[in-house]
């Protein structure tokens, strides 16, 4: 079995991804009566995440418990930040700091490679607080509810912003992966196997970004309990060990997109051999993420020097396809749309799960596969 580099139009989400690395990065500093929050906001210009208290377009936050109770507030940018965004992320912390939230650092979290030096204070209490008294702007931005709540009052002012910079910190990250990689290294026990530590961690990042999705999805925050934590720990340990390889289906295919429109996509045999099933596009999207998700299931088996598991598995569908074919062609019910349905319910116990069992059938209609290629229409009778 050859495996290149698939192309089949996923969503990657790089929107998110930073955003989603730092959640990573802090959760594995959970401790007992601890969480880790992720709050989403759509459709804002600059990424973070605010308090209730804070206007709709304000920045991003990550809000981590700590130990004593108090929260820490850790602003995510993967960008350079100018004058403009560091002013405002000084008056969403104004807002958060005359809030009930009792914050005990705010963190501004940075990458190396966009050389931001972390000075947010570079105007001084008093001319902020003159920026913010001769604002005109409407009264659900940021800079309005500082203005009403410090006007005439610019003592308090000056003790809020000085309490913030007494708080603040900054952290210019090289190399988030592998700071993660290493905090992580106790809980998936990367001294035991790095190929199977490295498949964990790609499975707990893809399954707190179907969770951070499902989150935006409904308009709700994301929160991260100890508790849960420990269990997604335990169970992506038993289902990735040097004998066992059995990714999440539901989580891949909340993070996998396929988009029927792309015109690539209408090129490829596999796609062509499930339209002559005459599948409505619901199922030939389902179909197509069987045989994506049985494509990245067989790279971890290489991974881990499995590659008989993949002949077995792939060995097996198609012998089964054989039988299915003879018995329509006996039985004169020989159509593409039988072909696929009675071939995916043929037994295969090599396949841990039915998606993967699935996805093996789907693959192997692929272009180039070679003997074992499976044709829900034979390529003679093919309308493509």
């Amino acid at each position: 079995m050859t495996f290149q580099t698939d192309q089949s139009g996923i969503n990657s989400l790089a929107g998110f991804a930073y955003q989603i690395k730092v959640f990573a990065y802090y959760a594995f500093d959970l401790k007992e009566d601890m969480q880790v929050e992720f709050e989403t906001i759509e459709d804002v210009n600059l990424k973070a995440i605010a308090p209730e208290q804070i206007d709709k377009h304000s920045h991003k936050f990550v809000c981590r418990v700590t130990e004593s109770g108090v929260n820490k507030a850790i602003q995510v940018k993967h960008t350079s930040i100018g004058n403009a965004v560091a002013q405002q992320m000084l008056l969403n912390w104004i807002l958060l700091e005359h809030s009930s939230h009792n914050v005990e650092e705010y963190i501004l979290f940075t990458d190396k490679i966009y050389q931001n030096d972390g000075d947010i204070f570079n105007k001084d209490a008093e001319t902020l607080h003159k920026i913010v008294v001769e604002s005109d702007m409407q009264r659900n931005a940021t800079i309005s509810k500082v203005k009403c709540l410090y006007e005439a009052d610019y003592n308090g002012f000056e003790k809020v912003y000085n309490q913030i910079q007494s708080k603040f910190e900054f952290i210019d990250l090289e190399d988030i992966d592998a700071k993660t990689d290493d905090k992580a290294s106790l809980h998936f026990r990367k001294a035991a196997n790095l190929i199977v530590f490295g498949q964990r961690m790609n499975e707990f990042l893809q399954h707190i970004t179907f969770k951070i999705l499902n989150a935006i999805e409904n308009k709700e925050p994301y929160i991260l309990t100890y508790q849960e934590f420990i269990n997604m720990v335990e169970d992506i340990s038993k289902r990735f060990t040097q004998e066992v390889t059995t990714p999440s289906y539901s989580n891949f295919k909340k993070v996998n997109r396929i988009d029927l429109k792309d015109s690539k996509l209408s090129t490829l045999r596999e796609f062509m051999q499930l339209k002559s099933c005459g599948l409505p596009d619901y199922l030939l999207k389902q179909h197509l993420l069987y045989g994506m998700y049985y494509y990245e299931t067989a790279l971890k088996y290489m991974e881990n020097n499995r590659v008989n598991k993949i002949d077995e598995i792939e060995e097996t569908t198609f012998e089964g396809f054989q039988n299915v074919k003879f018995t329509l062609m006996k039985n004169e019910t020989d159509t593409p749309y039988n072909r696929l349905e009675k071939t995916q319910k043929y037994p295969n116990s090599y396949a841990e799960n039915d998606q993967i069992k699935y996805g093996s059938s789907i693959h192997l209609t692929k272009e180039g596969i070679g003997e074992n290629q499976i044709s829900w229409e034979d390529d003679e009778n093919a309308q493509y």
